[in-house]
C-alpha cells in the first residue's frame, strides 16, 4: 500500500531535473520584455505626471493592499513619489535590462529579486488599465524569486560547469516550480466556476457578447453568424477549463490536456485582445512536465534534428567483441534528465551539490 506521506514528500522535495524550470525561465523573461513592450509606447501617458495620474493621484488610486482603511499598508511604489519622465524612462530601462539579464541566467537570484521589485513599482504605479494577464505576471514573478530557476539553460550553469570541467546536469528541489503549476490549475479552476455561475455562460450566449464588444474582441472569425457554434463553444470553455484544472496533473491524460489547452488559448488569443494571458499560462505547462515529458518535447522541437540527414544503420555488433578498428562502445552515461526511482532520488548528485541548487 502507497505511503500517503511519502508520496506528498515526492512530490515537494525529490530532486528532479532543472531543464523544465530552465526552460520556463527563458519564456517568462521573454513574455515580460514583450509586456514592456507593450507598456512603452504609453508610459508616460500612465507612468508619468505628464499623463493622467498626476500629484498623489496614483497612490490615491492604488489604495491599501486588503482594505479601504487608510491606515493599512498602502501599495507604495517609489514612481508615486518620482513622477517625472526623465525616472520613469531610466526605472523603465533599467526593468527592461533586468528582465534581458534574467532571461539569459546571469547572477540569476539576484536579478529575479530586481526584476520583482522593478515590476512591482511598475504595477503600483498604474492599476487602472491592468488585467488579470497583470496579476498572474506578477505572481508567478514572485514565485520565480523563490525558485532555483538559474540552474539550467543559463550563464550561470555554463560558468558553473567550466569551473568544475565537465557538463553539468543538476538536480533541483522542485517545491516552488509546484505553486507554479498549482497557482495555473486555480486560475483554471477559479475562472471555469465563476464562469458556471454567471448567466450568459450557463445560457451559452456569453461568447457572442464577447465578440460583439468592440472594445474586447480582436477578431470576430465569422462565428457570429452561427449561434449554434458559439452556444457550442461557450460551454466547450466552461468544460474544458474544468478539465485542465484537473487533467494536467494525471500523467496518461496530460499530452492530451497539454493540446486542448493550446487550441484554447489560441482561441482566447484570436478573439479577445488580452495581452500576454495564452502565452503565460501556455509556458507555466512546463511546470507540470517530469523530465522524461521535457526530454522527448526538446527532442522534437530541437531544429538540430529537423536539419540533420538520416543516419546510416550501423552493422550489430556481437555481445562482448569489439568491431574490428573502432573502439569499444561506452556506456549511456545517466543524465539527470532520466526518470528518478523513489528509493534513489538524491543518489544521482552529491547532497551538496543539491543544496547549491535549492
Amino acid at each position: 500500500m502507497t505511503n500517503p506521506l511519502r508520496v506528498w514528500n515526492r512530490f515537494w522535495f525529490a530532486p528532479t531535473s532543472a531543464r523544465p524550470l530552465g526552460a520556463f525561465r527563458i519564456l517568462f523573461g521573454l513574455i515580460v520584455l514583450a509586456n514592456l513592450g507593450l507598456m512603452a509606447p504609453e508610459m508616460d501617458t500612465w507612468l508619468t505626471d505628464a499623463g493622467y495620474l498626476r500629484g498623489p493621484e496614483a497612490r490615491e488610486i492604488a489604495g491599501p493592499f486588503w482594505s479601504n482603511d487608510t491606515n493599512r499598508p498602502m501599495r507604495w511604489s517609489p514612481l508615486q513619489t518620482y513622477q517625472d519622465p526623465a525616472t520613469v524612462h531610466r526605472v523603465f530601462a533599467a526593468t527592461a535590462v533586468v528582465a534581458l539579464v534574467f532571461t539569459l541566467g546571469w547572477h540569476t537570484r539576484v536579478m529575479s529579486v530586481l526584476l520583482y521589485g522593478l515590476m512591482l513599482s511598475i504595477y503600483h504605479r498604474n492599476i487602472l488599465t491592468l488585467s488579470g494577464a497583470d496579476a498572474l505576471l506578477m505572481i508567478v514573478c514572485f514565485t520565480m524569486m523563490l525558485c532555483p530557476c538559474g540552474a539550467a539553460y543559463s550563464l550561470d550553469a555554463r560558468r558553473k560547469a567550466r569551473k568544475i570541467g565537465v557538463p553539468y546536469e543538476p538536480l533541483i528541489i522542485p517545491w516552488a516550480q509546484r505553486l507554479i503549476a498549482i497557482q495555473v490549475t486555480v486560475v483554471y479552476f477559479m475562472t471555469a466556476l465563476l464562469k458556471a455561475q454567471g448567466k450568459s455562460w450557463a445560457d451559452g450566449t456569453a461568447l457572442y457578447w464577447i465578440l460583439h464588444n468592440e472594445e474586447a474582441r480582436r477578431f470576430t472569425l465569422g462565428l457570429t453568424a452561427y449561434p449554434a457554434v458559439l452556444n457550442a463553444l461557450t460551454f466547450g470553455t466552461v468544460v474544458v477549463e474544468f478539465a485542465l484544472a484537473f487533467l494536467l496533473w494525471v500523467r496518461a491524460a496530460r499530452p492530451w490536456m497539454i493540446a486542448v489547452g493550446v487550441l484554447l488559448h489560441l482561441g482566447i488569443m484570436l478573439t479577445v485582445n488580452i495581452p500576454i494571458f495564452g502565452e503565460l499560462m501556455l509556458s507555466c505547462y512546463l511546470a507540470y512536465l517530469t523530465p522524461s515529458e521535457f526530454q522527448a518535447i526538446a527532442r522534437v522541437l530541437d531544429p538540430r534534428r529537423w536539419l540533420r540527414s538520416s543516419p546510416t544503420t550501423a552493422p550489430p555488433v556481437r555481445p562482448g567483441r569489439v568491431d574490428p578498428g573502432h573502439e569499444p562502445i561506452p556506456r549511456p552515461k545517466i543524465s539527470a534528465l532520466d526518470e528518478i526511482p523513489a528509493n534513489s532520488a538524491t543518489q544521482s548528485v552529491p547532497t551538496e551539490d543539491i543544496a547549491r541548487s535549492i
